[in-house]
């Protein structure tokens, strides 16, 4: 998979604005929708940044069936249980949601959008370069997203 990725970017808010400008000095494309938005062939990743089943799970559905290289998705343990149900009643296996980074990115450590930014992208260059299983992901950790705060008090700058 050479050349620059192109990246649909679901959602809206500080972290996609964030993902966009890291993008640009990369040279990699993106596609910003706040609402469903097609899979298109040429989408090498797919970001969901939303929180709201009737966007996310359909584009997260279609990008595991079209085979996108790289599918992620933003959001708490509890958003994760019930996008996983709603793809499981939907048409996803089992199979296909091992495919899905949820929660998405790179266990940095990221709180400011800029950074949650940086751990999806980095996320994306690893899965790319095929270095995925050499670095922790936040859906490969147990426990809470945010340890430091208590439930329901970490601010969720997506969509």
């Amino acid at each position: 998979m050479e050349g620059s990725p192109h990246l649909l970017l679901v959602g809206d808010g500080p972290v996609v604005e964030a993902l966009q400008a890291l993008c640009e000095p990369l040279g990699w494309t993106t596609t910003v929708s706040a609402v469903q938005a097609p899979v298109l062939p040429d989408h090498d990743a797919v970001v969901v940044t939303s929180h709201h089943d009737d966007v996310d799970g359909p584009v997260i559905r279609d990008a595991l069936a079209a085979g996108t290289a790289y599918v992620g998705a933003m959001g708490s343990r509890a958003t994760q249980a019930r996008r996983r149900e709603w793809l499981l009643t939907h048409g996803v296996g089992e199979e296909a949601l091992e495919n899905l980074h949820a929660p998405i990115g790179l266990d940095i450590g990221a709180q400011a959008p800029g950074e949650i930014a940086l751990a999806i992208l980095a996320e994306v260059v690893a899965v790319r370069r095929g270095a995925a299983t050499a670095v922790a992901s936040v859906s490969d950790r147990g426990g809470a997203i945010h340890p430091d705060l208590a439930p329901g008090e970490a601010y969720c700058p997506g969509g």
